[in-house]
């Protein structure tokens, strides 16, 4: 506990400057307003002689607490739906391939990357781990910046142009989300702290045998068999996601620190250039799955759209289409970008 004491007192500016950036994200209605607002405050910073530093021993619990975030989006009905979503799952592995293949290439030929940082860089989603894992992968702070500034460009552009597309095509709808009231008794703390403590046991078998971000890997494939399975129901409350999104924006921007502003501009160009071949992806995917197999366009479209899990679910409720059938396909192309990140650093390093 005196070494946690410890990082947070090292650690303090950088949070406090980040929970600043979030309230003035949510304020402004940026998307992952808590992330992305903490994580660019602590990059202006870094423009700054303040120093600011984030302590690496407060990423365990933090990513442990993301993970079961994430796998917090299932439910028991998934078990009864996933046979139909065959065909959708197997394009979105192939979707997630292609986009990586040609992304990759494009930052190593054009931007001048190597390799195994712009395969980093080219993953379509699941932005929070690859930042995670990106710093037990490597300290140094300009790759570190090629591949979260062109990632944070790619979800700020995708949920952004996302919504302006469906209002152009179908129109307006108002975004209606029902609220899940827990009751916070003894039960609801003691089945959070059994998910966290079988997934950070989860996650000692995956230190084991190497593999990045093992603490976040651990949480969603523990969590996300007993919220799937229905075993228990208790979600971290608003509250919990907020402070462990803002930790992890402070982290990701400090380390940023020493950054130019033509490096950020130049990252932040090529990562719309490619957001944008992204975006057209999904929609050419969707259109196929609509060709083919009778899926409807827009839905598998959201489902595709490599943005922010939370805004695309969000926009599904408002448009009547299954959050379900969304959040299962971005969890789904998650899950697979975790499982590959591991060969791709050992094939790198290897080489």
């Amino acid at each position: 506990m005196k070494r946690y004491i410890e990082a947070f007192k090292s650690s303090y500016k950088s949070i406090l400057i980040g929970v600043i950036g979030g309230y003035v994200a949510s304020y402004t209605k940026l998307p992952l307003p808590w992330l992305l607002g903490s994580l660019l405050a602590n990059l202006v910073f870094s423009f700054s002689k303040y120093k600011i530093t984030f302590d690496k021993i407060l990423f365990l619990p933090l990513l442990l607490v993301i993970g079961v975030i994430l796998a917090g989006n299932f439910n028991i009905s998934l078990l009864y739906k996933i046979h139909l979503w065959i065909f959708s799952s197997i394009a979105m592995i192939i979707c997630t391939i292609i986009g990586t293949f040609f992304v990759a290439y494009y930052f190593h030929k054009v931007c001048k990357f190597d390799k195994m940082v712009a395969t980093l860089a080219a993953l379509p989603g699941a932005f929070v781990v690859i930042a995670s894992a990106l710093q037990t992968i490597t300290s140094n702070k300009v790759k570190q910046g090629q591949v979260i500034i062109p990632q944070a460009t790619r979800v700020l552009f995708i949920v952004l142009m996302v919504p302006v597309i469906f209002v152009t095509q179908i129109g307006y709808n108002d975004v209606k989300i029902e609220q899940t009231h827990y009751t916070y008794d003894l039960r609801y703390f003691l089945e959070l702290i059994f998910l966290l403590g079988i997934s950070h046991a989860l996650s000692l078998v995956f230190d084991r045998f190497k593999i990045p971000s093992a603490p976040i890997l651990a949480a969603m494939i523990a969590a996300g068999v007993f919220y799937t399975l229905e075993i228990t129901t208790a979600k971290f409350p608003s509250i919990f996601i907020i402070i462990a999104f803002i930790l992890l924006g402070s982290a990701l921007g400090s380390r940023l620190n020493g950054l130019g502003a033509k490096q950020i501009l130049y990252y932040s160009f090529h990562g719309l250039i490619i957001s944008a071949f992204l975006l057209a992806l999904a929609a050419l995917f969707a259109y196929m799955l609509q060709i083919w197999f009778g899926f409807e366009f827009m839905s598998a479209f959201l489902s595709f759209a490599p943005g922010g899990l939370h805004e695309m679910v969000i926009i599904s409720a408002a448009y009547q289409i299954d959050p379900l059938f969304v959040s299962y396909h971005h969890f789904l192309r998650v899950f697979f970008i975790i499982l590959c990140i591991p060969f791709i650093v050992k094939f790198f390093k290897k080489k």
